[in-house]
């Protein structure tokens, strides 16, 4: 009988994810000629071509390394289930995480779902809400961790708690082919408390343009709606995905945006060991 080797999977969908035998083996913490040799391999067991290393765009999966790609990946998800349920160690008990909605994607929802398969007996209950508030909230003893979006400043030196995760910029976005950008006062969705909202400001001041707020909400999507509609703009991180918003190409006409900081905030109180395994998911998602 004939079998596949879950390590050499591994290596197959890590070089098909991040385009290169090198990227892979850096992720994988192996060297790359004993990633090139366990492809080698795979593509000799199966006596079909895998992966296209001439596409233009680093290596891509062919057409049969396509149709391997999903099998494998359901391979590994069932062998990780089970090493995480059998050896996961014996906590119990929950925790509560609170995360600012335009950085919950893409990484959260990976995160929780591999914390859940290595800690089933741990419950996290997710919040979202702007980084004032969870702020707060850490601070009272409600959160036990939470990410925050804050304006990035490299002379800065953030509390013991706290540690920087990513620095990425700020981005203007509007409707896709909108108009919103241009109108004087500039209309602007943000939910009260958003931690960009003063430098926003003092951006556009410092620019002299008139600005006003088209919404008043606590609600991300409240936002999202008014954007995608055309009816205001609003700063953003490159990792939005709101559907029916794009960069705005405002060709200089609207001021530069601070760079932003995403930190994560560890509580010292009764689920600080809970919350330590969490943050240990979140500081690989983010940092890669």
């Amino acid at each position: 009988m004939r079998n596949f080797d879950l390590g050499t999977l591994r290596s197959f969908i890590t070089v098909s994810e991040t385009g290169g035998m090198t990227a892979a083996a850096n992720k994988l913490h192996m060297t790359q000629s004993t990633i090139s040799m366990q492809i080698k391999r795979l593509e000799e067991s199966v006596g079909l071509p895998l992966l296209d290393r001439n596409s233009g765009r680093g290596i891509r999966p062919t057409a049969e390394g396509d149709q391997l790609l999903g099998y494998a990946r359901s391979m590994l998800d069932l062998n990780d289930e089970i090493w995480g349920r059998l050896t996961a160690p014996k906590y119990e008990g929950s925790i509560c995480l609170g995360v600012p909605g335009d950085v919950i994607r893409p990484h959260i929802p990976h995160v929780l779902k591999q914390f859940n398969r290595d800690f089933p007996r741990v419950q996290v209950k997710l919040k979202t809400a702007g980084s004032i508030d969870l702020a707060a909230e850490i601070e009272h003893g409600q959160q036990d961790l939470i990410l925050t979006t804050e304006v990035y400043n490299k002379d800065q030196k953030l509390p013991e708690n706290a540690e920087l995760l990513a620095v990425q910029p700020l981005l203007w976005t509007g409707a896709v082919n909108g108009h919103a950008w241009m109108a004087r006062p500039l209309p602007v969705a943000m939910v009260r408390g958003c931690a960009f909202r003063r430098s926003m400001i003092e951006a556009l001041e410092q620019a002299g343009i008139p600005w006003l707020d088209a919404v008043d909400t606590d609600s991300e999507d409240s936002t999202s709606v008014a954007v995608a509609a055309d009816f205001a703009v609003r700063p953003e991180l490159p990792t939005f995905t709101d559907p029916g918003i794009e960069e705005i190409d405002h060709r200089g006409e609207l001021p530069t945006l601070p760079r932003c900081s995403i930190n994560m905030y560890l509580a010292d109180g009764p689920n600080k060991a809970l919350a330590e395994e969490l943050a240990i998911y979140i500081r690989g998602a983010f940092r890669g």
